[in-house]
C-alpha cells in the first residue's frame, strides 16, 4: 500500500514532456497553477547525445539516444520488433523518443500550418470529417506557437496558410543546392518557397543561430533548432516539477467519473501516488491511447476515455515517397537539411479523388548509404574514396509528405498475451493505404519523373512508401461524443478533469507537419484548463 510519503500533489498533473506537454506546461506555470510533469524517460545532455550519435554505428532516428527498459519505445536499430506487432498488409515503421523535451530531439523542425481546408475536408471536399474547430479559430495560437518554439519562415509566402502575424524570424537563405532546384523547377512550372523552419536564422530566445551541421535529425549540435526541453526548463523555472524517469502505469477514477490521481513508478521500483484537480495526457499518438486502453476496468472495460470505443482508432500518418538522384554537375549540399519546399501538389479540385502532398528537396548526402550501395556493388579503395566522393557532392533526396485520410480500420490495439519490458501489453497496429493515398504516390512519382528530366539527373533510388512518424487520429476531436474521444477543447468526453493534447486528437492532418498544430493546439487548451480551474474556484 503506497504511504504518505509517496503521494505527489498538483493542480493539474501532465503526462509526458514533449512538446504538448512542455507548453502546457509553461503556461499553465505562467499563471501560477501548481504543477507536476510526469516524464518515463531521463533528462539528456546535448553534448552527450552528439557524441553517442558520432560513435553510433546506428544512423537511424534513435542514434545516440538512450532506450531504457523502464521505458520501452520502437526503434528501427533493434532487431527484436517486438514493441508494436503489425497485424495488415502495411508496415508503419514509427520511431520516436522516451526523454526529457521527447520526440523534437530528432525531428526535422519543420513549422507547417494546416491550411482552411483541411480543417474542413467535409465541406470542402466531401471527404473524412471537419474539424470542431476552424483555422480562423486556431490562428491566433498558431502566431503564438511560431514565437514561442521560434520559427524562421517567409511571411509573404503563398502557403494557402493566412497569418495575422509575420514570423518571429526572417527564413533561412537556401543553400546553392536549393538555388539549383528552385530555378529549373520553375521551369516545369513547380514552385519552391521557404519552408518554415523551428530553428534560429538570428539569434533567439537565447539560442545561437543555425551553423548548417546538417545533422539536424537526429540532433542539431549547436542547440539551434528547437526541442521542447527548452520548455520543460522554463517550466521548472517558474516552479512546474519534474519527474523524470518516472512512467505513469495506472489512472484512477472516483465515484463521479472524473481522474482522481495515477499511479506512476520511478526506475529504481518505487511507487508514486500522482493526484490533481487536471490530468493532461500528453505522451504521444500511440502512447497517450495505448495508456487509455490499458486502464480497462470491470466498468470501464474499453478503458479510459473510451465510451464511443474509438481510442486508438483512426490511426494515419503522413506515409511518403523519396526520390535519390545524382546531380550532373557538383551541388555541395550542405546547410540545415531542408530550406524549401513546394505546394504546387497540396490543395485543389483534385483532392476529392487523389491525395495532396507537399515536395521537399532535403540536403543530406547520406554518407553511409552511399558507402554502403557502393561496397554491394564490390567497390574497393581507392575507387570507393573516389567514388564517395563523386556522389557525396551531387547527390539530393526529394521527399514527399502526402495526406492520409482517417480509416477507422487503421487502429491500435492490445495484446494482452504479450508484454513489453514495462509489463504492459503490447501494441498492436492494423495499417493499411487506400487507394485516395496510393493515387497521390502514384501522381507523386509522376512529378519526380518529370523533375529528374528537367534536372538532367540519374535517379538512384525510388523508395516504396514510408512513414514520416506523423501518429495522428488516435484520439479524434469532435462536437459527438458517440464520434469522437475528446471535445474542441481536448477535454475527454467521458472524463471532464482529462485533456489529451496530442497529435492524437486530429480528426484530419492535411500535408503538414503536426508539431506546430500540437504546440497550438496546447497554447489553446491551456486558456481552457485555466478557465476551468478559475471555475472549480468559484
Amino acid at each position: 500500500m503506497i504511504g504518505a510519503r509517496n503521494m505527489v500533489w498538483a493542480d493539474v498533473v501532465v503526462i509526458g514532456s514533449g512538446v504538448a506537454g512542455a507548453i502546457t506546461a509553461y503556461k499553465l506555470a505562467k499563471a501560477g497553477v501548481k504543477t507536476v510533469i510526469l516524464e518515463a524517460g531521463p533528462r539528456i545532455d546535448r553534448a552527450e547525445i552528439v557524441k553517442a550519435f558520432t560513435q553510433s554505428h546506428n544512423l537511424d532516428l534513435s542514434a545516440g539516444f538512450p532506450h531504457e527498459k523502464w521505458a520501452p519505445r520502437p526503434d528501427w536499430g533493434k532487431p527484436d520488433g517486438g514493441y508494436i506487432e503489425y497485424t495488415g498488409p502495411e508496415v508503419s515503421k514509427v520511431e520516436y523518443l522516451k526523454v526529457v523535451g521527447g520526440t523534437t530531439w530528432h525531428w526535422a523542425a519543420v513549422a507547417i500550418r494546416m491550411t482552411p481546408a483541411e480543417m474542413k475536408m467535409k465541406t470542402t471536399y466531401d471527404l473524412a470529417v471537419d474539424w470542431p474547430i476552424s483555422y480562423d479559430e486556431l490562428e491566433p495560437f498558431y502566431c503564438e506557437a511560431e514565437y514561442e518554439i521560434g520559427v524562421s519562415g517567409d511571411s509573404t509566402a503563398a502557403d494557402g496558410s493566412p497569418r495575422s502575424r509575420p514570423y518571429p524570424m526572417p527564413m533561412i537563405p537556401h543553400s546553392y543546392s536549393d538555388k539549383i532546384i528552385q530555378k529549373t523547377a520553375k521551369t516545369i512550372g513547380i514552385d519552391f518557397i521557404a519552408r518554415p523552419g523551428a530553428r534560429n536564422s538570428t539569434q533567439y530566445d537565447g539560442r545561437i543561430r543555425c551553423q548548417g551541421f546538417g545533422t539536424c535529425s537526429p540532433i542539431c549540435p549547436s542547440g539551434a533548432q528547437y526541442n521542447a526541453g527548452i520548455h520543460v526548463k522554463k517550466a521548472e523555472d517558474l516552479g512546474v516539477k519534474l519527474l523524470d524517469n518516472t512512467r505513469v502505469d495506472k489512472i484512477f477514477t472516483d465515484e463521479k467519473g472524473n481522474i482522481r490521481d495515477v499511479l506512476a513508478v520511478t526506475k529504481d521500483g518505487t511507487e508514486l501516488t500522482v493526484r490533481g484537480k487536471i490530468f493532461v495526457l500528453a505522451a504521444n499518438g500511440l502512447e497517450s491511447p495505448k495508456l487509455m486502453m490499458m486502464n480497462a476496468t470491470e466498468s470501464r472495460p474499453d478503458g479510459i476515455g473510451n465510451s464511443s470505443g474509438l481510442v486508438g482508432k483512426y490511426y494515419f500518418d503522413h506515409p511518403g515517397i523519396y526520390c535519390r538522384i545524382v546531380m550532373p554537375e557538383p551541388v555541395y549540399p550542405r546547410g540545415p537539411e531542408n530550406t524549401m519546399t513546394s505546394h504546387n501538389f497540396r490543395d485543389g479540385d483534385f483532392r476529392k479523388k487523389r491525395a495532396g502532398w507537399t515536395m521537399a528537396v532535403y540536403n543530406r548526402p547520406h554518407i553511409d548509404d552511399i558507402t554502403r550501395e557502393l561496397l554491394v556493388k564490390g567497390t574497393e579503395p581507392p575507387s570507393l574514396d573516389k567514388e564517395l566522393r563523386h556522389r557525396v557532392i551531387r547527390q539530393l533526396e526529394i521527399d514527399t509528405h502526402v495526406d492520409q485520410l482517417p480509416d477507422i480500420n487503421n487502429a491500435l490495439s492490445l495484446n494482452w498475451d504479450k508484454h513489453d519490458s514495462a509489463g504492459h501489453p503490447v501494441m498492436k497496429m492494423h495499417y493499411s493505404y487506400s487507394d485516395y493515398e496510393q493515387a497521390g504516390f502514384a501522381h507523386s512519382r509522376s512529378i519526380f519523373k518529370k523533375m529528374v528530366k528537367a534536372l538532367k539527373a540519374d535517379v538512384v533510388h525510388t523508395s516504396e512508401p514510408f512513414a514520416h512518424h506523423h501518429l495522428m487520429g488516435t484520439t479524434r476531436m469532435g462536437n459527438d461524443p458517440k464520434t469522437s474521444v475528446v471535445d474542441a477543447q481536448c477535454r475527454s468526453h467521458d472524463h471532464k478533469n482529462l485533456f489529451v493534447i496530442s497529435s492524437s486528437v486530429f480528426p484530419t492532418g492535411g500535408a503538414a507537419n503536426p508539431t506546430l498544430t500540437i504546440a497550438a493546439l496546447a497554447l489553446r487548451a491551456g486558456e481552457e484548463i485555466l478557465r476551468q480551474l478559475k471555475n472549480e474556484e468559484n
